[in-house]
């Protein structure tokens, strides 16, 4: 802290036209920032609206695969149940033939 803060000001004046070039400098400065934050902001609302889009496909997806499994648990039990009545289909016709071979 041993430096004066006032020792960074110039000791010559500034002209009007010094501060209306750094105004203008800044401004130009600032007119530069807004044009680069708009164009990010437009860039970030299509990856919004892609990133939304995404997850209503994952839940359709999600909905669609339930489908799915609904479908295929029935189709396991139809399955299971046809196995089932070939079975007692096949020992119905082995007790019909060790009848027949009796006679």
């Amino acid at each position: 802290m041993s430096e004066e803060p006032t020792q960074a000001i110039p000791n010559e004046p500034v002209t009007l036209n010094q501060i209306i070039a750094e105004i203008r400098a800044i401004n130009t400065r600032v007119q530069s920032l807004e044009e680069k934050l708009d164009a990010r902001s437009r860039e970030t609302q299509p990856m919004s609206d892609r990133i939304a889009q995404i997850l209503s496909e994952v839940a359709s997806t999600r909905h669609e695969l339930r489908e799915v499994n609904r479908t295929l648990r029935r189709i396991n039990v139809d399955l299971a149940t046809a196995l089932r009545n070939q079975d007692d289909l096949e020992d119905r016709v082995t007790a019909l033939e060790t009848v027949d071979s009796k006679s």
